[in-house]
């Protein structure tokens, strides 16, 4: 537990990935995806959709 300000608890929760790519689907954020295997390599844009293997189309 971690702690803010003048005795406020802040309580950090673990979000599945799953649920942090469905939010930004629907907030239309900006992504940048890093490339495992070529770190030098990455893909920027908005999230127009996924599927359950986390398959992602980027526009």
């Amino acid at each position: 537990m971690a702690y803010h300000g003048q005795g406020q608890k802040v309580q950090k929760v673990m979000v599945q990935p799953i649920n942090l790519i469905f939010r930004y689907l629907q907030n239309r954020s900006r992504i940048q995806v890093w490339l495992y295997e070529q770190g030098n390599m990455r893909i920027e844009g908005c999230i127009t959709g996924f599927n359950e293997y986390m398959n992602l189309v980027i526009r």
